[in-house]
């Protein structure tokens, strides 16, 4: 039947497969046009209440909110959006200036500690290779650009910044005044950018998140390097349990607790501090999918037109003003412009363009349901099929009103599937179950609040944020009326994940929102997926240390799309306890956390903790993926089960042309 279907369209004047290199619409639209160029309508735009057409294969519920011309009673006081491609390109410019040189996230060591930072790993004299054990130990990627720090004999202003080369995900810290200060910190590339391919096997680029980075280690290992930061290893802040996902999404718990949430000003309170449910360790999207997402977060909590939610970590430096922190909406305009810009890599090696047409009628035809397959599995709302999640890529089908409302929709991901559908780990899901939690954000500035029109003044001083907290407190505990406005940037009650865009899919595992899942094979054939796996690591220091993730071509599977591994076993004792996570080559204060985290992180986010990775052991055993781990779950995505191992093959070529 297959066949015929593909042979029965082959006059159809549409290909079924896509071709062109630029994937972004505005960065196509304006490739080799003059700068008063319009720009086309923005997909995402168009994803609104009314655009589903009944009985068609796409039916989108994850709705694109226009904050630059809210809906009423919301007034704009944001800056337009470029209209024209010169417009856009200044934004971008700009964007990426910021990105590949501005510190958003609060430093928390400095160039002296970074360049004995040897010391630490057990080194007596610093070796020839340190940059390279850097990337290798913290799991970061050389930077395509320079990225300087100072030499202990050099001042960083008069020496351009210096003439050490901090890796990708590393920055130093700029005043006010664009003078450089010597202090390092993380950068937003530490979670949204990574290499695929060694420098000979591919150029970079930008916006593949990391799936490599530890965070927790990074963190770590800055604390210590300046001595003093040690005290700092006791936060309640779980960055990760292991590499390339983070708990960053947790700070929308911390922020209500540490800021007034209506002006940005630092005044801690625990009247607005509500720690329910810890969300889990989450991979960073890829900025590439930036401008085919609707709604931002796995949940699709957001709509993608706001931009303060990606503040989030530069509204936690301590070292800004209230209206600096508010003053950041401005650059992060640029700044999503720059990742709005963004196409993936093409897949590198050849491609079976006849397996590839099958796979795109599989992904846009196939009902996963058909046959009364799934039947214990509530099938969401469209044909069953791929696209009806992840919407529609083929030319061909995008035209075809069957499918989607306007060919213009082609690309765009605007669904969220209900967990009862999706069955992956909830935790990410249920982080804003409270809806304590969610008033605290909706009657805030990064909601957008300040566009209402009885916002009122600012107020920046504790005394007056102090106060203000009470009544605050009172709404958000549903015991008084709204005291600070609502916004229009609501953050919705969460029922679901939201499935990405697959542009870029090749090249993007591990995958599921927690990276559970090493391969798309694995994706699409539940029953293979290993629930403890381990990578391939480049070779070990001379100390036996700092290995890293292998990055290159020879570590990625070209044909099941995804990382080689090695599945390993439980290593648990017969006596276990049923909470007892399977602790293969865990660091017992590993497993003490992981066995309290299982019992309680469900109740509250305290619970949800990782002690610092100190020992090689810990440091070794996080690059061991553990499903059994809180929040970190392979199960899921289980109706692909009704696939034929040819169906699934055929797929996974399509997704090679994406």
């Amino acid at each position: 039947m297959l066949t015929l279907v593909v042979s029965g369209a082959s006059a159809d004047p549409l290909p079924l497969l896509e071709t062109t290199a630029l994937r972004s619409p505005f960065s196509a639209a304006c490739n080799g046009k003059p700068d008063a160029t319009p720009l086309p309508v923005d997909p995402r735009t168009l994803v609104v209440p009314g655009v589903n057409k009944p009985g068609a294969a796409v039916q989108f519920n994850a709705f694109w909110v226009d904050l630059h011309t809210p809906p009423a009673p919301f007034v704009s006081n944001l800056a337009p959006n470029p209209q024209t491609c010169g417009e856009f390109r200044a934004s971008v410019a700009r964007g990426r200036s910021n990105i590949s040189t501005k510190g958003y996230f609060q430093p928390f060591s400095n160039s002296l500690a970074y360049y004995n930072m040897y010391m630490l790993w057990g080194y007596l004299i610093r070796p020839s290779d340190f940059d390279e054990q850097i990337i290798n130990r913290y799991g970061l990627a050389k930077a395509p650009f320079r990225n300087p720090y100072p030499l202990p004999w050099e001042n960083p202003n008069l020496t351009q910044g210096g003439s050490g080369q901090l890796p990708l995900g590393l920055v130093q810290e700029k005043d006010a005044n664009g003078r450089y200060t010597g202090n390092i910190g993380s950068s937003c590339s530490g979670c949204h950018d990574s290499r695929l391919g060694t420098e000979q096997e591919a150029g970079f680029t930008w916006g593949r998140s990391s799936d490599a980075s530890d965070s927790g280690l990074i963190q770590s290992d800055l604390f210590r390097s300046t001595g003093v930061g040690n005290v700092l290893q006791l936060a309640p802040v779980p960055w990760s349990v292991g590499r390339g996902s983070s708990d960053a999404i947790g700070i929308v718990d911390l922020l209500p607790a540490l800021f007034d949430m209506d002006a940005l000003s630092l005044a801690p309170s625990l009247l607005e501090y509500f720690p329910t449910h810890a969300g889990g360790m989450s991979r960073a999207p890829n900025w590439w999918q930036r401008a085919y997402k609707t709604r931002q977060f796995w949940d699709g909590a957001l709509t993608s037109d706001n931009v303060r939610s990606e503040m989030a970590f530069g509204v936690a430096n301590l070292g800004l003003s209230p209206a600096q922190r508010r003053g950041l909406t401005a650059e992060f305009e640029d700044n999503d412009n720059f990742f709005v810009s963004l196409s993936p890599p093409l897949y590198p090696t050849t491609i079976n363009t006849a397996l590839a047409e099958q796979g795109a009628v599989l992904f846009h035809e196939r009902d996963l349901w058909a046959n009364g397959a799934n039947a214990n599995i509530p099938k969401a709302a469209g044909n069953g099929s791929c696209a009806s999640c992840h919407g529609v890529y083929s030319p061909r089908y995008a035209a075809n009103p069957a499918y989607l409302p306007d060919p213009r929709l082609k690309g765009v991901a605007g669904v969220v599937t209900p967990i009862e559908t999706i069955r992956t780990d909830p935790a990410r899901k249920e982080l804003m179950a409270d809806e304590r939690k969610r008033r605290a954000w909706n009657t805030s500035f990064l909601a957008y609040n300040d566009q209402a029109p009885n916002h009122g003044p600012f107020y920046d001083d504790i005394i007056m944020s102090a106060l203000r907290r009470v009544p605050r407190s009172a709404y958000d505990n549903g015991q008084g009326p709204v005291y600070s406005p609502e916004g229009p940037n609501i953050w919705l009650k969460p029922f679901g994940y939201i499935a990405p865009p697959l542009y870029g899919a090749w090249a993007s595992a591990p995958f599921f929102h927690n990276g559970s899942v090493p391969t798309l094979w694995d994706v699409l054939k539940p029953s293979d997926r290993p629930k403890v796996w381990k990578r391939k690591q480049t070779a070990a220091n001379a100390l036996g240390s700092n290995a890293g993730y292998d990055m290159s071509y020879a570590a990625y599977d070209f044909a099941k799309l995804g990382w080689k591994v090695t599945a390993l076993a439980c290593g648990d004792v017969p006596a276990r306890d049923p909470f007892i996570p399977c602790s293969q080559e865990m660091a017992t204060p590993d497993i003490l956390f992981a066995n309290i985290a299982n019992l309680v992180a469900n109740y509250n986010s305290l619970a949800y903790q990782s002690p610092p990775p100190i020992t090689q052991k810990q440091i070794r055993s996080r690059m061991i993926f553990n499903s059994h781990l809180y929040g970190l779950g392979n199960e899921g995505h289980d109706f692909t089960q009704s696939l034929t191992d040819s169906e699934r093959w055929a797929v996974i070529e399509y997704m090679k042309t994406l």
